[in-house]
């Protein structure tokens, strides 16, 4: 035999064995699921919180931002998910043929259907769900009386929700005496507005927007009421009956001294002794706000609270910085009673129903206003307060 026929046999006999093993490999891929083929119309069975990994309590509604799991079948291939009328972006959708996992939107929807409707390749299913769309909150000044000219945060959430924006370009106003007031900072859940360096006491800041009713809603805050001060001229103590803690008055000008938003202010600095009964300003005003007298649930008790940063509010229980305005029984401010509370230097406006602190109920005329510290504790502190006063609600 030639060598090219050995050569030739033997090329074909091993081309030939490769064939008989390649046809015994096992595929191991046949018959695998990946769980993302879908191969028909989608269909809803529950929505879960996404934290529910047990799958054990089925919701009907969800709030803003939440993230929720959705359960079914022919879920994967999305086209498309609306909630109401707001629409998913689609890179915040995981979805496979059993599951499928997005976060609710951040926007207020223009027409509120409480449905959500799922779209992909293969068709269409609608399935009744609720979202939770909150109400702007806006409920106050961080500091109501600070100076024109000065950026102050507006208390709140849900701002961006309605229209509110640095440019203003959105849909909300906000102004006072009729003229713009400019947004300085933005965001979900903090604005802060710049002062008019021409505003006047006694104004108001209007905050106009659309809510999600399509109504239009104005919400009014106050801006330096001094109108309603208790204690307006304090430097001039004796016209209020004064009979203690005058020392307590200061001017803003002393080292270490705040600077005085509206006149002279009550500072408490040092150390107290616990248990100690200390005396601040103890005096009284005369009353002449009918309306207050007849409804106080309508009113606030006011005032502007400034703390040293090394001296944060301890917690007082039922004691500390108490307050008797027309009755023998006092209320006790507690601001640390959840957590440690500090103004860190700055001036921060505080709001009491007036009907927490009157406890005993008003009447006019002479009225007494007696302000005391009994710590629960020995306590050093460097503490300030300006501008009591009794305030109608706005809102």
């Amino acid at each position: 035999m030639k060598l090219y026929d050995i050569k030739t046999g033997a090329l074909l006999l091993m081309m030939l064995v490769g064939l008989a093993s390649c046809q015994e490999i096992v595929t191991y891929n046949d018959g695998y699921d990946d769980g993302m083929t879908s191969t028909g119309v989608p269909t809803i069975t529950y929505i879960y919180e996404v934290g529910d990994t047990a799958l054990t309590t089925p919701i009907t509604e969800g709030d803003l931002k939440d993230m929720i799991h959705v359960t079914g079948t022919n879920l994967s291939n999305v086209k498309k998910i609306l909630l109401n009328d707001v629409e998913v972006p689609l890179n915040t959708v995981y979805a496979k043929a059993k599951d499928s996992y997005f976060p609710i939107p951040r926007v207020v929807p223009g027409e509120i259907t409480n449905k959500l409707v799922y779209t992909t390749e293969l068709g269409e299913v609608t399935y009744d769900f609720t979202v939770n769309v909150p109400d702007v909150e806006i409920t106050g000044l961080a500091n109501e009386f600070a100076m024109p000219g000065d950026t102050v945060q507006v208390k709140g959430d849900f701002f961006d929700l309605y229209g509110f924006t640095t440019d203003g370009s959105g849909t909300a106003t906000v102004t006072m005496d009729g003229k713009a007031v400019a947004v300085d900072s933005l965001t979900e859940d903090y604005m802060s507005v710049i002062i008019p360096s021409d505003a006047a006491d006694n104004s108001v800041i209007a905050f106009t927007y659309t809510d999600k009713t399509g109504t239009t809603m104005t919400t009014n805050l106050p801006y330096r009421q001094t109108q309603t001060l208790i204690w307006p001229d304090l430097a001039n103590y004796s016209q209020y009956g004064l009979w203690a803690g005058t020392s307590n008055i200061v001017d803003g000008t002393g080292t270490g001294q705040p600077e005085a938003l509206y006149g002279s202010y009550v500072r408490v600095t040092g150390s107290y002794s616990a248990w100690s009964w200390n005396n601040l300003p103890c005096g009284g005003f005369n009353l002449s706000n009918a309306d207050a007298v007849a409804n106080p649930g309508n009113y606030y008790f006011k005032f502007e609270v400034n703390s040293a940063t090394s001296y944060p509010f301890y917690d007082s229980g039922s004691f500390g910085y108490l307050f008797q305005l027309n009755s023998p029984t006092s209320y006790a401010w507690n601001p640390s009673s959840e957590s440690s509370y500090n103004t860190y230097g700055k001036w921060k406006t505080i709001q009491i129903p007036l009907t927490s602190v009157a406890n005993a109920g008003l009447s006019l005329g002479w009225t007494n206003f007696y302000f005391i510290l009994q710590p629960n504790s020995d306590w050093s502190v460097q503490h300030n307060f300006a501008n009591f006063r009794i305030e109608k609600k706005t809102f």
